[in-house]
């Protein structure tokens, strides 16, 4: 009776420390300053869809909105639409998306086929987790996106799904 016991107290502590936790998550998954208060943003080099090797310096002095992303990732996949649309209407207002996704080439390419982009995607697999993570300390899961104004600082960072009034907040103080 007692193990019983033991075994609901358990669950329930769990189930209650897992909603306190999907709460703090839900909580973030919007725009904030970046913890490290406008810190450089990471420089990189990954190959792109046609395997040359980018490096973030082409867009120097650029503001940059950088989107780690997987095609695993539903609310990956359904950003790009937002992110390509963003392409087209601040590119001439010196506005440069990057897409990095965090997989497999041959997935990517695939997805590709279906998704028209506008901007660079750049691919890789630890390389581009550690950039991630240069971005975004431990960050928790896919997808987020950072912002950089044109010095290469970043501004914002957004975890979770983006919407375009979130991007047209950020990019408005960025303009």
């Amino acid at each position: 009776m007692h193990r019983i016991l033991a075994i609901v107290l358990l669950a329930v502590t769990s189930a209650v420390a897992g909603y306190f936790i999907y709460r703090g998550m839900a909580d973030t998954a919007e725009t904030t300053p970046a913890a490290a208060d406008r810190a450089l943003a990471p420089a990189f080099s990954l190959p792109d869809l046609e395997g040359r090797v980018r490096s973030s310096s082409e867009w120097d002095g650029q503001i940059r909105v950088v989107n780690f992303w997987a095609t695993w990732c539903p609310p990956c996949r359904r950003e790009i639409p937002l992110l390509v649309d963003i392409q087209r209407e601040f590119s001439g207002h010196g506005v440069q998306v990057i897409g990095i996704a965090i997989d497999e080439t041959a997935d990517v390419l695939e997805f590709a086929e279906s998704v028209p982009f506008n901007f660079p995607v750049l691919v890789g697999q630890q390389e581009a987790l550690d950039l991630a993570n240069a971005y975004l300390p431990d960050f928790v899961g896919l997808p987020f996106t950072a912002f950089a104004d044109s010095s290469g600082r970043i501004v914002h960072v957004h975890t979770g799904e983006i919407h375009r009034e979130q991007i047209e907040a950020v990019l408005g103080d960025l303009l």
